[in-house]
């Protein structure tokens, strides 16, 4: 599916958006930094940012936003343009400032102006990775671990997965696949973890879906069946790195068996209790996923 990727929006004003606990407080320090001139909001909360950018584009729809924060301050941003249509005009740019800056890896070494692609779960949104099972444990261990003094977010996240190895409680799931031409397959197992994922990265760097691409309207799923502990640790090196998928979506043969690989526009997972979506966890037992290709624009520079 051939997705436009590039354009150029009017814009009439730019807004500095910065949420003072991203990263430790980092965030706030870069209000010094800007010109006098500059447009500055300061919240106190993401839930605080989320309505002022929404207020903001009632009364200035063609507003750039730029958000310094980590996935959760961008996951707010994006739900608030996705909401009352403002994503139609309004535009993103990323300073990241927090503890896991995974989806502006996406555009290492690409400027400009995009249109990216975001997805819909349930009734919010998403533009990076949504997931669940034992990787979603692992942010809920690591948001926890993140909070102690020089502790950095990729830090947090592995020494989540060491914590959550030691207990950790597959999921039986169901999993319905919507493919790009229509087509649907159902599979029904015991997994370790699921990620679907509209970017490449999360956890502080781990190469989840390799050939994910962000303006192509697809959705990258990922599905670990359960294993032992053995066997997930000699392959979680690769599994960071996004060696266990080839250039063509094929998985690497000695995972064959427990590794499954889908590109497809919707997916719905019924039997989970959290899911992770850019970092924010929701209780949900099933959750119901769709791309909306090209929804909003995202700038680089």
């Amino acid at each position: 599916m051939e997705q436009k990727t590039t354009v150029s929006r009017k814009i009439k004003k730019i807004m500095h958006v910065l949420n003072p606990m991203a990263g430790k407080g980092t965030a706030s320090k870069i209000k010094e930094t800007l010109g006098s001139s500059e447009i500055v909001y300061m919240s106190q909360s993401a839930d605080e940012a989320t309505e002022f950018i929404k207020n903001t584009c009632k009364t200035d729809p063609d507003t750039c936003f730029t958000v310094y924060g980590g996935d959760g301050t961008v996951f707010k941003a994006v739900n608030a343009l996705m909401a009352d249509g403002n994503n139609e005009r309004a535009s993103l740019k990323i300073i990241p400032t927090g503890s896991g800056n995974d989806f502006v890896k996406t555009f290492d070494g690409e400027f400009g102006e995009h249109l990216v692609d975001v997805m819909q779960f349930n009734d919010k949104y998403a533009i990076n990775v949504i997931n669940m099972g034992f990787d979603c444990e692992v942010v809920r261990r690591a948001s926890r671990i993140k909070k102690l003094p020089l502790v950095t977010g990729k830090a947090s996240y592995i020494l989540g997965v060491v914590g959550e190895l030691v207990g950790k409680k597959p999921l039986n799931l169901k999993v319905t696949i919507t493919y790009e031409n229509g087509d649907t397959e159902t599979l029904e197992d015991e997994f370790l973890l699921a990620a679907v994922a509209n970017a490449k990265w999360y956890g502080g760097g781990f190469k989840v879906a390799p050939i994910a691409d962000v303006s192509d309207g697809l959705l990258d799923a990922v599905l670990i069946k359960n294993v032992s502990r053995a066997r997930f640790i000699s392959i979680v090196g690769d599994f960071k790195k996004g060696a266990l998928v080839d250039d063509d979506g094929i998985v690497r043969n000695d995972v064959a068996d427990i590794l499954i690989y889908k590109r497809c526009v919707g997916i719905k997972i019924e039997g989970c209790h959290a899911v992770c979506a850019d970092g924010e966890i929701f209780e949900e037992s099933c959750v119901d996923i769709k791309v909306i290709p090209g929804a909003i624009n995202y700038i680089k520079d």
